[in-house]
């Protein structure tokens, strides 16, 4: 039997009441190795929409492990992710984070769902009380605090939660997951569900992307890590009668295996010009990738590039020099030179060359970009 077939999964949608302003969806998933809540959550945050997305992932004893939140208000997307080593030391956005020490829990300011951790964590019995350090991640500044929080088993399935620092308390009616059904007023479980499994898509993009770079490339994340996100621009293909092609292409790029390398997907000419008409295999038409890694024993960069419309391996490797990133490699003998150059936060110009027998360099494409995402 696979794992996600022994997985139980169910969703919950939240609205609240409070002040008919928001609604949370969530996803429980729980399977021997732990539970994940994931979800979404709308609401309107000084009259602009406030989106938020939010993963987190637990042990098997409920304990928080790692925290992934991504957050959409007034045009500006912004990310946090938390990792939490089960004992209470905390890193944030892979920086360790000294100001969290102790905290057991992550509490979500705008979620109802995050009760559940504690609540899960604790088993308390009826009529017994305990007292918590949770990391409190504060909504739209993404600020995280530690925050003293008590928690009473009063009934069955029912708590009473208290903010020790201001003094808030509220009553909990909560369901067979801990999650609450009543949250005093504030937010009310209105729907409730199976879930249905991740698509091989969802699972596949789950598995590979990573929300930033791995701490152990230390600075060498910042060779690339500029680039993450999306780029568009023209691309220049010179031919050997002295005329350039030019074509609209795209490139997109994010951080994978748990944030070891940078990949990119690279599309010329762009999806939107493409048609259903699927352009010729030959030289300006490329849908292809490039996996970098960082080699720390040679403090190099290595790169491997794949595209399977013209069949073309490349494998080169390198560094930044100055204000250029340059990166050497060779095809059928011949030494290639792939540069990136002007680079600023929204632009940038791409150079792949070729060097014949002389020891000239010869342009073969030019790529000038402009950030879209």
């Amino acid at each position: 039997m696979t794992r996600e077939a022994t997985a139980v999964t169910r969703e919950v949608l939240w609205r609240r009441v409070m002040d008919e302003l928001g609604f949370e969806h969530a996803r429980v998933r729980r399977d021997q190795e732990g539970t994940e809540l994931s979800g979404l959550i709308l609401v309107a945050e000084q009259g602009s929409p406030l989106r938020v997305e939010y993963s987190v992932v637990c042990d098997a004893a409920w304990r928080t492990r790692r925290v992934m939140v991504t957050q959409t208000w007034r045009g500006v997307r912004r990310s946090l992710t938390l990792e939490h080593d089960g004992g209470g030391h905390w890193r944030r956005d892979g920086m360790e984070a000294q100001e969290l020490e102790g905290c057991t829990d992550v509490d979500l300011g705008l979620s109802p769902s995050t009760n559940a951790l504690p609540i899960n964590r604790l088993r308390l019995d009826e009529g017994c009380t305990a007292e918590i350090q949770a990391a409190w991640v504060r909504f739209p500044s993404l600020d995280v605090t530690p925050a003293r929080q008590g928690y009473a088993r009063v009934g069955p399935a029912r708590y009473r939660y208290e903010s020790l620092s201001s003094g808030f308390n509220a009553m909990l009616d909560v369901d067979a997951d801990g999650l609450p059904v009543e949250y005093a007023g504030v937010w009310r479980q209105v729907a409730e569900g199976p879930a249905a499994p991740e698509s091989p898509a969802e699972a596949f993009t789950n598995a590979l992307v990573s929300p930033e770079p791995s701490s152990e490339l230390g600075d060498a994340a910042a060779t690339f890590g500029w680039l993450v996100g999306g780029w568009a621009g023209a691309i220049h293909d010179p031919a050997a009668d002295g005329t350039v092609r030019q074509s609209e292409g795209e490139w997109w790029f994010h951080w994978v295996l748990e944030g070891r390398a940078l990949q990119d997907v690279f599309i010329v000419p762009s999806r939107r010009t493409r048609g259903s008409a699927q352009p010729q295999p030959g030289t300006g038409n490329r849908y292809g990738t490039t996996v970098r890694t960082f080699d720390a024993a040679a403090g190099l960069w290595r790169i491997v590039w794949v595209n399977p419309v013209t069949g073309a391996l490349n494998r080169l490797a390198g560094r930044r020099e100055g204000d250029t990133i340059i990166l050497l490699g060779e095809v059928q003998g011949q030494p290639i030179r792939w540069s990136f150059h002007d680079i600023r936060p929204d632009s940038f110009t791409w150079r792949g060359e070729e060097q014949d027998s002389a020891g000239h360099w010869k342009l073969q494409a030019q790529f000038d970009l402009r950030r879209i995402a």
